[in-house]
């Protein structure tokens, strides 16, 4: 009977680190590279759709930080004080 290694599926959160990492040393063109190179130096199980929803993630979060409140809640106050009501 042979042996089964466990390897554990990388998380999120670590996943950033490992690709800027391998970005430094290779040049991966494609994300299925980039996740088999996090797989073989990092001894986790990473597949090409972790690294595809990543970088999902990390547009959507820019996307988030983007958006300025202060300045519309600045512009609320300010056309609420000229008297229009915003819904």
């Amino acid at each position: 009977m042979s042996k089964v290694k466990k390897i554990k599926r990388v998380r999120m959160d670590e996943l950033g680190l490992y690709l800027n990492t391998i970005e430094l040393d290779h040049k991966p063109r494609t994300n299925k590279e980039r996740a088999e190179l996090v797989t073989k130096y990092f001894n986790v199980k990473c597949l090409e759709e972790d690294v595809d929803n990543y970088e999902r993630l990390l547009k959507e979060y820019d996307y988030i930080v983007q958006e300025d409140y202060e300045l519309e809640s600045r512009r609320q106050e300010y056309f609420s004080h000229l008297g229009f009501i915003f819904i």
